[in-house]
């Protein structure tokens, strides 16, 4: 064990917020980056509440002084996605002439506002800076890196990749989103790609299919990168059996500027870009900080972001700071894993609740299963259905098994034997389309005519 750990490069990102933190790699500190981030977080809020007529509003309560440590800071009133959505213009610390992007975002729900994003060509900068340095865990210079990404527009997450990556020396191939894995896989061997990046469920489609095509394509390949949604460890899991290659994890939102943290060569869970970000896990209902360890909500605020600061902002993801060091020895924390959304649990009565992210681990984990979606339908009995995505699978097998998956969950085990929920299976032999927000189980009313 003590050898394996010696052979663990530290993460990138280590030497990269060094730099910006205008020290050695090897004086990267907690205590450094505490002081620094501190620091970061005043000039943050002075700057929004003079340039901002949303913050100077939201912040009014503050006084004339700026947080004098962390734990003052942490006593702020937050963000929210709704506040955001419905004063968005409010929120610009600049003039329109200096925004360089605007990222529109539909809210969740039928009527919500659409949240704009206001970014400066600095700010940009900031997350091609980090894509340049990140990437280097999973890629190096000469590498060919095909990005099953969105990329078509100036300021995309896929043209941000592409422009990112290039300075580390790895070539950048655009194709964007992988929705026919013949396709994608005759595109990477003209390119002779050596790693990729893209969407989980595209992943595990493109490298499901076995063929001739796919086994020359993972011969030179050796690793896979996941963004974009989230990522169970089933998923992941059948991607290194399928391929042999290394797969590593990227979260983010575009509320974050797109980038936000990647794992390393560990796997030990996401070091974030503390130089840009400052993160804080706290309780989904009393807001209050949770220790390293504990689960609760993400909510971050952007260091040196002029354009359009956001500052304690509500995310909705769960995920929580794993306690102790990374194995490649980096000062950086660790964010696990995000689990799924705040709101995203569903109550099956009061036998306890399901999630998209426990639903993940067992469907994902069927080798015949290569995507699905999930539906909640408020009926009596409630019911849960499951549109499964097995290409070139015979459908009475596959459904037997889904529901099979499904039962070892012990909440839904018992919701059934109760008759508290029933389970539909459909089988669908087209690919899902993907419209850009993050899978989550679709909640609906009963229909006329249906049963129940």
């Amino acid at each position: 064990m003590s050898a394996r750990v010696e052979r663990i490069a530290t993460t990138p990102l280590d030497s990269w917020i060094a730099r910006r933190l205008g020290v050695e790699p090897l004086e990267l500190s907690r205590e450094l980056l505490a002081k620094y981030q501190l620091k970061a977080l005043q000039e943050t809020v002075q700057w929004a509440r003079r340039n901002s007529s949303f913050y100077a509003r939201h912040l009014a309560g503050l006084g004339d002084d700026a947080p004098r440590a962390l734990e003052e800071f942490a006593r702020l009133p937050f963000t929210t996605p709704e506040g955001l959505a419905r004063h968005a213009p409010e929120f610009l610390c600049v003039s329109q002439d200096e925004i360089s992007r605007v990222i529109t975002l539909q809210t969740s729900g039928t009527s919500g506002a659409p949240k704009r994003i206001f970014l400066t060509e600095d700010d940009q900068e900031q997350t091609c800076d980090f894509f340049a340095n990140g990437i280097a865990a999973l890629a190096v210079p000469g590498d060919r890196m095909l990005i099953a990404l969105p990329g078509e527009r100036e300021g995309s997450v896929g043209y941000q990749v592409a422009k990112g990556i290039t300075r580390g020396g790895v070539i950048p191939i655009p194709h964007g989103l992988s929705t026919d894995p013949e396709e994608t896989l005759a595109h990477m061997e003209r390119e002779k790609a050596t790693c990729i990046i893209g969407l989980p469920a595209q992943m595990l489609a493109l490298f499901s299919s076995h063929s001739d095509c796919m086994e020359r394509v993972i011969h030179k390949l050796h690793s896979i990168a996941l963004c974009s949604d989230y990522v169970s460890e089933s998923l992941t899991r059948r991607l290194r059996i399928n391929t042999g290659c290394d797969i590593y994890e990227h979260y983010g939102m575009t509320e974050m500027g797109l980038g936000g943290g990647v794992d390393c060569a560990a796997h030990m869970g996401y070091h974030v870009r503390e130089a840009d970000l400052y993160i804080e896990i706290v309780d989904p209902e009393s807001g209050d900080p949770r220790q390293a360890g504990e689960a609760g909500e993400i909510v971050f605020t952007t260091l040196n972001r002029k354009g359009m600061p956001l500052i304690r902002y509500r995310t909705g993801d769960l995920s929580r700071y794993l306690p102790g060091p990374c194995n490649c020895g980096t000062a950086l924390k660790r964010l696990e894993r995000v689990r799924g959304r705040v709101d995203g649990n569903l109550p099956l009565k009061n036998l306890g609740n399901i999630s998209i992210g426990m639903l993940d681990e067992v469907l994902f984990s069927l080798s015949e299963l290569q995507d699905f979606r999930a539906a909640y339908i408020e009926s009596t009995p409630l019911r849960l259905e499951i549109t499964a995505y097995a290409p070139g699978r015979g459908g009475a097998p596959i459904e037997e098994m889904v529901r099979g998956a499904l039962r070892t969950l012990p909440v839904i085990c018992h919701a059934c034997t109760s008759g508290e929920v029933e389970i539909t299976v459909n089988m669908t032999q087209k690919p899902f389309s993907v419209a850009g927000a993050k899978r989550r189980i679709e909640v609906r009313a009963k229909q006329g005519g249906e049963p129940g």
